[in-house]
């Protein structure tokens, strides 16, 4: 997609984070839109005008940014096509994806991000400021990269996966779809589909 003005998706503090994203890029913000709190709309949060996501587009780009790092995102994301917005992927100027890495529709590369070569990064992901991703890594659809994450070269992410912020994971490992890879944990062995791992090494945690 060919992006003129966009919108950023969400009014909460990380909204004006991806706003000041897109700026970096030379991209002009044309407002934030509202998906959950009605008496923002029609308001001004970060500097910019708030407008309704069931409204849609008007003529101007339908090119939406995600404004929110939350895991929960896509719900999110089909009330915005369902409205006729068109997420948008955004790869900040001062992060470096390797030539032969790939980035899926939607996704969010914040800056002092590193792809390697190879690594491809899913549909509607979200990777924080200063993450790393390794040579050969697959990042499923959804999952989220907490700024500082650093995963290693062959490792597989599945769809939906958080990993905190400072987190390590070992390379040749998978990360089961919807674990949560907790802040600082440093994982050297498989983690479970739906497991929350802690601590160093990272081990299961048992909710009590």
């Amino acid at each position: 997609m060919t992006l003129g003005p966009v919108h950023v998706a969400g009014t909460r503090s990380f909204a004006a984070e991806v706003a000041d994203f897109a700026r970096d890029a030379g991209l002009p913000v044309a407002g934030l839109v509202e998906p959950y709190d009605p008496a923002r709309i029609g308001t001004t949060v970060h500097g910019l005008p708030v407008r309704s996501l069931e409204d849609g587009p008007s003529t101007d780009s339908p090119a939406v940014l995600l404004g929110t790092g939350e895991p929960a995102r896509r719900e999110l994301v089909a009330r915005l096509l369902a409205a006729g917005w068109r997420p948008a992927a955004l790869v900040h100027p001062r992060a470096h994806v390797a030539p032969s890495a790939a980035v899926a529709e939607g996704a969010l590369i914040g800056p002092g991000v590193v792809v390697g070569a190879y690594a491809t990064i899913g549909d509607h992901v979200v990777v924080g400021r200063g993450a790393l991703v390794g040579h050969h890594t697959d990042v499923g659809a959804f999952a989220t990269l907490g700024p500082g994450a650093n995963v290693a070269g062959n490792v597989r992410l599945a769809e939906d996966v958080f990993v905190g912020m400072s987190a390590a994971i070992r390379d040749h490992l998978t990360v089961g779809r919807s674990a949560v890879v907790a802040m600082g944990a440093v994982v050297v062995g498989e983690v479970a589909e739906g497991a929350e791992v802690r601590g160093v090494p990272a081990r299961e945690h048992e909710p009590r």
